[in-house]
């Protein structure tokens, strides 16, 4: 051999061992480890589809995981010590001669150890299911990390009556979570709430039966599985399948953060998820704990935790830890009032079992006289349904929902209907229909009536100029403009309906604005005319828009402004066509 074909010999053989060790091992055998210091120390699968090794988890912290080899972010499937890191210095995983594989810290001390004892040959593999195994000689699986899922199931992992599924912490904190999801003693495959101090069954809903919920207790085993083609079955009659059902995609089912059981397709390409299935019969706001104690779920157009006025947020990076008051309650009940907050619901914690067919008045007085009670929830379906509750949890408004809330306060901080709360500078966060002062103003034409709402365009308009200085007063602009919309005042306002629980002026014209009957309830007589009625409508909107409870979803001056005028600019130009 020539003296330049050795050389380059010499340097071709250690470029194609580096190659294949940068690609990871196929194996550990026994006596041999995995180093957190060696950045190369991992193991593969067959093809390359899964990476098992040290993966960082915060500064100087690791935990021994699995992951997806070429998504973005290296997504994690499995964790070995997810709530016990190791530190980033002489911490290895080692398998042992006596066929114990083992995690150790910097201190040797054992983190975590698949607990197997033999006497017989071991090696630990990862498969190409993403399954990390230690077999023997005969090559039988004596352990299986697909047994002890923590937040996934991969296509092909069985799961069975003993595991359970437990969310990651939050976005990005992979310690264990308050989210489970486990068969329950009926054999029905359930998602579950489990915070510090209680736990409640969130999905499928108790509020059907289990029949009713397509599920059925009426099976001798618990046994849930996810194939290759994204089909998902379980023994409780619980089916579905991905939207893109067939052989391709990489997938994975996961329980994420916020409580949501995601099915989700990896586009190789790119290395980005795509969601491929996820509850029809599961929103975000009906997921348990994600705003805490007195905490409110809303959507705004997506969900978001708010407080409700008066009370604070206890921490400003969790949410789960919800909201206390900044009052303190006394069971005097002459010292004691109620907030209301519309199409609200605290799911649950009820103090007695509910009660029908009561009036407002007699529902309000048993929370009232009730030391335990906080508040109480009260029907607007006309079934006169009262839901007095002893803690107030899983709180959240959908517009759809017939029941207001009422939290207990103290009569000292009963907020006035003027009282002016300062806002953000986000504009409105409108959904797929755009807010227009729209109508036709060929009928009527020059009437008082018409004078009458550019008077009303012209005097919000001019309020602009000093937006500057009163940005924050967007809430009494809208309370301004309800009293010459309504031709009522907001000091003193009373309801005209007995026992309408309606007590300030912005929540009778919410209330009304709910149907058309109720608009015209609202409306100056002086504004009625079918000619004016859409852009009436459109006025209230705003109105109400500025006086939301959500003080970040309310628009800043500027946009009011735009909102009221756009109407005239609108119907000039039409005009000018004509």
């Amino acid at each position: 051999m020539r003296f330049l074909d050795l050389f380059i010999l010499l340097i071709l053989i250690p470029v194609a061992w580096a190659q294949a060790w940068s690609q990871g091992l196929p194996s550990l055998s026994r006596g041999s480890s995995l180093a957190v210091a060696k950045e190369n120390d991992f193991l593969a699968s067959p093809k390359g589809t899964f990476s098992g090794g040290f993966y960082e988890v915060g500064t100087n912290a690791y935990c021994f995981a699995i992951w997806f080899t070429n998504s973005v972010n290296k997504t994690v499937v499995w964790m070995a010590n997810r709530d016990r890191p190791v530190n980033g210095r002489e911490s290895r995983l080692t398998l042992h001669g006596n066929g114990n594989l083992v995690l150790t810290d910097e201190d040797e001390s054992v983190v975590w150890s698949t607990d197997t004892l033999t006497s017989a040959g071991v090696e630990a593999r990862l498969l190409e299911t993403g399954n990390l195994v230690l077999v023997n000689q005969t090559k039988g699986i004596i352990w299986e990390s697909f047994e002890f899922p923590t937040d996934t199931l991969l296509p092909s992992q069985p799961f069975t009556k003993n595991p359970t599924l437990v969310s990651i912490r939050s976005r990005g904190t992979y310690l264990s979570g308050v989210y489970n999801m486990k068969f329950d003693d009926n054999n029905v495959l359930n998602l579950i709430f489990n915070g510090p101090l209680l736990s409640s069954v969130y999905w499928p809903s108790t509020k059907v039966t289990v029949f009713e919920s397509g599920r059925t207790p009426y099976n001798s085993t618990r046994k849930a599985i996810l194939n290759d083609f994204g089909h998902f079955e379980s023994s409780d009659n619980f089916v579905f399948k991905a939207a893109d059902y067939g052989v391709g995609p990489k997938r994975r089912l996961t329980l994420d953060y916020d409580g949501i059981l995601r099915l989700y397709s990896l586009d190789d390409s790119t290395g980005l998820w795509k969601i491929s299935w996820i509850p029809v019969d599961l929103y975000n706001c009906h997921v348990h704990g994600l705003c805490g104690e007195n905490g409110i779920c809303v959507y705004s157009p997506q969900s978001t935790c708010i407080c409700p006025d008066g009370f604070n947020r206890n921490d400003p990076s969790d949410w789960s830890k919800g909201c206390s008051p900044s009052f303190n309650l006394t069971c005097d009940p002459t010292k004691l009032d109620f907030m209301l907050l519309n199409k609200t619901d605290f799911y649950g914690n009820d103090l007695v079992t509910y009660a029908t067919r009561i009036s407002f008045e007699e529902c309000r007085n048993r929370c009232l006289s009730d030391c335990t009670c906080k508040g109480f929830g009260y029907s607007t379906d006309g079934q006169g349904s009262c839901y007095p509750k002893r803690i107030l949890r899983n709180g959240f408004r959908v517009t759809s929902k017939p029941q207001n809330m009422h939290i207990k306060i103290h009569r000292g901080t009963v907020i006035s209907s003027l009282e002016l709360r300062k806002v953000g500078t986000n504009d409105l966060n409108c959904s797929n229909e755009t807010l227009v002062l729209g109508g036709n103003d060929a009928e009527g034409g020059k009437t008082s009536k018409n004078s009458y709402i550019k008077y009303l365009i012209a005097f919000v308009s001019a309020f602009a100029v000093i937006e500057i200085i009163c940005i924050g007063l967007a809430w009494c602009y809208g309370v301004v403009l309800l009293e010459l919309l309504s031709g009522k005042t907001a000091p003193g306002f009373q309801s005209a309906t007995p026992y309408d629980e309606c007590n300030s002026l912005v929540q009778w014209a919410t209330k009304q604005h709910m149907t058309p009957e109720g608009l015209r309830k609202v409306i100056d007589s002086r504004l009625k005319n079918e000619s004016y009625e859409e852009k009436i409508d459109r006025m209230i909107e705003v109105a109400l828009l500025c006086v939301a409870e959500d003080r970040h979803s309310r628009p800043p001056m500027s946009k009011v402004v735009e909102l009221l005028t756009a109407y005239d600019e609108s119907n000039l130009d039409e005009k000018r066509n004509d």
